[in-house]
């Protein structure tokens, strides 16, 4: 007969006892480099935008506030660009129990992902020309079911591929301990 029984809350495992690894101590300023590129290039844009109009519209028909509060907004954005990586990076984290991998991340909205080892499909380690340059990589967790998987960036480049490489020998384990169950049925 089915039976189903009831959990009581108190039975739950506590989430805050696990022992989080902080991504890599350069992952910030990584963060705070690639927020430097887009505000230049968005200086950039807007320099190019208000010669341009300077050049085709007649001074009269444009209020003089609105350049200056195109500048102060994209100042405004860029500051809290370069400074928001120093309060989210040190809230960013992974952690590795038997069975699954965890993540969290997030100033505002706070989440944490688990990904367990038995749906997890493939690890891939990658990383772009300015990851590199600060020794860090990312890892994508390839998991089976739609809208699965897990990216942990701001990992150091060893780091990302020992947990690779980690996480591909469970899944040849647990593809050994399959095939072994499926054996003594037979």
């Amino acid at each position: 007969m089915f039976a189903n029984p009831q959990i009581p809350f108190a039975a739950l495992p506590d989430a805050d006892v696990v022992d989080w690894t902080p991504l890599h101590p350069r992952y910030a300023l990584y963060l705070q480099t690639r927020a430097l590129a887009y505000a230049l290039a968005m200086a950039g844009g807007l320099g190019a935008a208000l010669a341009l109009l300077a050049e085709h519209v007649p001074p009269e028909r444009l209020p003089g506030w609105w350049a200056p509060a195109a500048w102060a907004l994209l100042g405004a954005w860029a500051l809290k660009a370069l400074l928001m990586p120093l309060v989210h990076a040190p809230r960013c984290g992974y952690a590795l129990r038997d069975k699954d991998i965890l993540y969290k991340f997030g100033v505002f909205s706070r989440t944490m992902t688990v990904v367990p080892f038995n749906r997890v499909q493939h690890a891939v380690r990658g990383s772009g020309p300015l990851e590199r340059r600060f020794g860090l990589a990312n890892l994508t967790i390839v998991t089976a079911g739609v809208g699965g998987g897990l990216q942990v960036p701001g990992l150091g480049e060893e780091a990302a591929e020992r947990l690779r490489v980690f996480i591909i020998g469970r899944l040849d384990a647990d593809d050994g301990a399959d095939a072994a169950a499926v054996d003594e049925r037979d």
